[in-house]
């Protein structure tokens, strides 16, 4: 990776005024800090900075810093950016100096290549699981991310962040930390099926439940123990006429 170059300018005020002030002016309030240095107050070129935050998208970012008077080979990892959480203004900027010769821990993305016969035959797919890795390496040796090409895979493969393998640094994640893999199409389908079967079992009325209220037996049931025969029903076979109502007798 590219450093990328930035403009600092020291800054001699404190307090929330004056950091209103830096930023109409179109700069932004930040502090440089390392081990073995004091904290330094210092601007940053707004717009500047915006475009090179914008050209790494979302990549580490390490700077290669220029001020007036400063010996050049100052190196300063990005920290932190502060934003106003409604215009997403940058308010603040957190900078760490990297000493000349020492090796950085950041975390790189995880780029996908190439395409496994798996996903071409539909028979699977490739399930990312982990975006980035944290590596170990000199400033001007950081990758910009590190590449895994999945061509060779079959299904149920699997690659760790042991088996990750960087160019003048090494993978400090942890070992065992899963990466991708390799999954058959089938074991999704048998994911879903018990949530359809769960489902169709809901839908179905209870072994043995009553009919609900107002609702018609079912066609050829027998209607329940001593209740009356629906108006006009036929009486069941083999079943005694009912009695003649007294008034009729009489």
């Amino acid at each position: 990776m590219s450093l990328v170059n930035l403009n600092i300018h020291p800054r001699t005020t404190a307090g929330k005024n004056e950091n209103r002030r830096t930023r109409a002016a179109g700069r932004v309030p930040a502090v440089l800090y390392g081990k073995g240095r004091p904290t330094a107050s210092i601007e940053l070129e707004g717009h500047a900075f915006e475009v090179a935050l914008k050209h790494l998208g979302g990549r580490s970012a390490i700077f290669q810093l220029h001020q007036a008077g400063m010996e050049e080979g100052h190196i300063a990892l990005l920290r932190e950016v502060q934003r106003h959480a409604v215009t997403d203004q940058i308010l603040h900027v957190d900078l760490l100096e990297i000493p000349q010769g020492q090796p950085v821990t950041v975390a790189v993305h995880v780029h996908v290549t190439g395409s496994c016969a798996a996903s071409k035959t539909g028979d699977g797919s490739v399930v990312v699981n982990a975006n980035s890795v944290e590596i170990s390496c000199l400033p001007r040796a950081l990758p910009e991310f590190v590449e895994v090409d999945v061509t060779e895979l079959e299904l149920n493969d699997k690659i760790f962040a042991r088996d990750l393998k960087i160019e003048g640094g090494e993978v400090v994640s942890d070992p065992d930390m899963l990466i991708l893999s390799v999954k058959p199409a089938a074991l999704f389908v048998e994911e879903a099926a018990p949530a359809e079967a769960v489902a169709v079992e809901a839908a179905a009325p209870a072994k043995g439940a009553a009919p609900a209220k107002g609702a018609a037996p079912a066609k050829g049931a027998a209607p329940a123990k001593g209740a009356a025969p629906a108006k006009g029903a036929a009486p069941a076979k083999g079943a005694a006429p009912a009695k003649a109502d007294d008034k009729k007798k009489k």
